[in-house]
């Protein structure tokens, strides 16, 4: 009897183990079962139909599950923070229908709207296009004139959309009176108000957002991992896109430039164009866009300075900048070397300087007189990316890897490739050449305190 009581307490034990056992595998075969139902896909909607109540939503609504980034903080006022842009959703894990649809709800809100029209009208449309230049993209030389400039009347979505209709009366108004009419490549600026030189310019300019070629402007491609920004800047892309061609709508499409509704005026438009030349013109860029640009010239040939400050590309043919009073600065070689956004140099920056200084001298006539944007002359010189480094640095990895060992040889050959000096550094050198000349070194002075404003001089 007295050693009943080990015995049951060992027993016991062994009554625990077994249950214990039980358990373990009962728990195992649950989650090899679950397992199996889970990649099985009959197995999988039988549960969810029955674990998950019917959704309200559409079918794609369901599907659509775009990843949100992180919320970014925006000014009062700005269509990033009246569209609510930091909420949208990543830009390219959305489908057509989805993006669609949200672009439409955005335009609806009062707030957004307002926002996309303090901001589209007081942008010029040369610049809110983006680069001109399609072969050099992102670190195009071809940077819009328009930046550099400051104009009594400049060129502005609010401007070109403030009365196209009064602009195509005051066009076929000025083209019925013998003074405005100008032979071969004459110009007279001193006709600018009389004859309307703005009109032209505006009426082209309507047409070609209206009209012609809608509201496209260069922008990102796909972007596999796209930082806050970048989602927040192509949603913004396609918001005034949408808000250009809302606004379109309102325009009555009589205001069309056609062959058929105004044969005068487009035969007009096209005997501009020198007869050897019309052939090639019409094959490289279309009839159209060689009326658009005809217009744009006459512009400047009668004195508007924002015709004045276009400049032909592959984009569109318009150079009313041979025409205009900034045409002796804006097809120098000069200013070409300044437009390309090369690295900064003590040599870059000299010439830049002097050839600034002279275009910036006061003239006889005030009318005549050029003044610069100044925060962008600093931003072009002093901030990356830098034309002549990008491309030195790929000629360098190409040659790496070139299967020809004379091009690898010349990659080792190019050693160490430094990279750009700050304008701190090459404004710091040009002071050390002593220089005399002193408008020059006002100019200098003038730009570094610029450049240290806007935070790109060091």
């Amino acid at each position: 009897m007295k050693r009943s009581g080990p015995i049951r307490g060992w027993l016991w034990l062994v009554s625990f183990g077994l249950g214990l056992c039980v358990v373990t595998v009962f728990c195992v075969l649950l989650v090899m079962h679950n397992q199996e139902v889970s990649t099985d896909p009959v197995a999988l909607e039988t549960r969810m139909s029955s674990a998950v109540e019917p959704s309200p939503l559409a079918p794609t609504a369901l599907t659509e599950t775009p990843s949100q980034l992180p919320r970014l903080n925006y000014p009062l006022g700005s269509v990033e923070e009246g569209c609510s842009l930091s909420e949208f959703p990543s830009y390219w894990e959305i489908g057509d229908d989805f993006l669609n649809n949200k672009l439409s709800q955005a335009l609806e809100s009062a707030e957004c709207n307002t926002a996309l029209e303090v901001q589209i009208d007081n942008s010029n449309p040369y610049i809110w296009s983006g680069p001109s230049d399609i072969w050099s993209g992102q670190n195009t030389e071809n940077v819009a004139s328009f930046a550099f400039f400051v104009l009594e009347e400049p060129l502005t979505f609010e401007r070109i959309f403030a009365d196209p209709a009064g602009d195509l009366a005051r066009v076929q108004d000025a083209l019925s009176r013998p003074e405005c009419l100008l032979t071969g490549d004459e110009t007279n600026w001193e006709l600018k108000e009389s004859c309307s030189a703005d009109a032209f310019m505006n009426y082209a300019m309507s047409n070609r957002y209206c009209y012609n070629y809608g509201s496209t402007r260069a922008g990102a491609g796909y972007v596999a991992e796209p930082t806050p920004a970048q989602n927040v800047a192509r949603w913004r892309s396609d918001l005034e896109e949408a808000w250009i061609e809302k606004k379109c709508d309102t325009f009555a499409p009589e205001l069309k430039l056609t062959a058929d509704r105004y044969p005068e005026l487009t035969k007009w438009l096209w005997s501009l164009t020198a007869p050897d030349e019309r052939d090639m013109a019409e094959v490289i860029y279309g009839r159209k866009k060689i009326l658009s640009a005809n217009l744009i010239e006459y512009a400047a040939r009668l004195g508007d300075n924002a015709a004045g400050l276009t400049t032909g590309n592959l984009r569109h043919p318009e150079a009313g900048a041979v025409y205009g009073r900034f045409s002796a600065l804006l097809t120098s070689d000069e200013w070409y070397e300044f437009a390309t956004k090369d690295a900064p140099s003590s040599d870059r920056f000299r010439r830049t300087f002097k050839m600034l200084v002279l275009a910036s001298s006061r003239r006889p006539d005030p009318r005549d007189e050029i003044e610069f944007d100044w925060e962008f002359v600093a931003q072009h010189l002093c901030t990356p990316p830098f034309f002549d480094y990008e491309e030195l640095i790929r000629a360098k990895e190409m040659l790496a890897t070139s299967p020809l060992p004379s091009d690898r040889e010349k990659a080792l050959a190019l050693g160490e490739i430094e990279p750009p000096k700050s304008c701190q550094e090459v404004v710091h050198e040009l002071r050390q050449q002593d220089i005399k000349f002193a408008p020059l070194l006002q100019m200098l002075d003038k730009f570094e305190q610029v450049a240290l404003e806007l935070g790109v001089y060091e």
